[in-house]
């Protein structure tokens, strides 16, 4: 009856002890991996088997499988789910600098985490929650509360006066493209010009628009942006005037009208790519382009694991089966 029992873990801890957290997450899988339902893995910005990977999928179908943990070795996000008709469960883990979060939501068997975070949480509808270290030492509601209040942050010895609000960045790459397009200068007087940072908020709304991309990261140009601006270099054209051509005498002769050529020109048109359903659906609500350069945009990545994870929680199938949209799936989709 206990093992019915929906219960959640919430625990962090520094990025040196992954392999350490690693045990603990293929413990987990092995308690909770049903053989007629699979789990569902996908690693973002993931290094597996010394390759990188932007996106990873796989289906977990056995305990050997479990395995493929071990061989992450660097990841942004990984997600775990699992669902069926009696079971949730679901395992997310994320890193942030320097420090590895992880909660899972699970039904099945209480598990010994104790040794296994620096700080974690455990609930269930049972039982009050309980707090624990690595150390595994395990702490109540009310001895949380007295640790808090014993603890006092240092008061700073010097009182740090605000700075004040700094420039906008000026970056070199819109600095050229502007100057060489407009024929104007983008600074004057150590300032950028208005018409310069006008023309600056009209490139990246198109920018935007167009690739759904961001021109700036952590107030850095990105190398995108550095692309876009560049394309927007036109060649410089020649100032001479073309040679006038030489007056040529009509004849008074009537000439044999030409045939439609219309028919016996072949279509120049290519035909575009079609994209898959999910691609589809996603420009229709963004307004934004899923690729672009060639490579899936991180935006619509992030887009269709939120979408993912909506369907699975709403219908409770799988959205996709051997590599193809399932059916369940892509009804989902279109009623978006």
């Amino acid at each position: 009856m206990f093992e019915s029992i929906p219960k959640e873990i919430i625990g962090i801890a520094y990025a040196s002890e992954w392999d350490h957290i690693k045990q603990f997450t293929k413990a987990l899988l092995n308690m909770t991996l049903d053989s007629e339902e699979e789990y569902s893995l996908i690693a973002l910005n993931a290094i597996i088997n010394n390759k990188r990977y932007e996106e990873y999928y796989v289906q977990i179908k056995s305990k050997a499988q479990i395995k493929l943990l071990s061989s992450i070795t660097d990841f942004e996000k990984i997600s775990l789910y699992q669902y069926s008709e009696y079971k949730r469960n679901i395992i997310n883990i994320s890193k942030d600098k320097n420090v590895i979060v992880f909660t899972a939501q699970y039904m099945g068997p209480e598990i010994d985490h104790t040794n296994y975070f620096d700080f974690a949480i455990y609930l269930d509808s049972f039982d009050l929650p309980y707090f624990s270290d690595n150390n595994g030492n395990v702490f109540e509601c009310h001895e949380i509360i007295e640790i808090i209040r014993r603890f006092k942050p240092k008061a700073p010895k010097k009182v740090i006066k605000p700075e004040p609000p700094k420039k906008l960045n000026t970056f070199k790459p819109e600095v050229e493209t502007y100057e060489r397009i407009t024929k104007k200068n983008a600074i004057w007087s150590g300032s950028e010009t208005k018409t310069f940072q006008k023309w600056k908020l009209k490139i990246n709304k198109e920018f935007r628009e167009k690739t759904g991309g961001f021109p700036y990261y952590k107030g850095k140009i990105t190398q995108k942006y550095v692309l876009y601006l560049n394309n927007l270099i036109k060649k410089p054209v020649s100032k001479k005037a073309p040679p006038k051509k030489p007056k040529v005498k009509r004849s008074t002769v009537r000439r044999p009208i030409a045939k439609d050529l219309v028919d016996k020109k072949k279509s120049t048109t290519k035909n575009l790519t079609p994209l898959n359903l999910e691609a589809k659906i996603y420009k229709k609500l963004t307004g934004k382009n899923p690729i672009y350069g060639g490579r899936i945009t991180k935006a619509f990545k992030n887009w269709k694991l939120k979408i993912n994870k909506e369907f699975q929680q709403k219908v409770g199938g799988k959205p996709y089966y051997k590599g193809a949209l399932t059916q369940k799936y892509k009804i989902y989709l279109s009623s978006l």
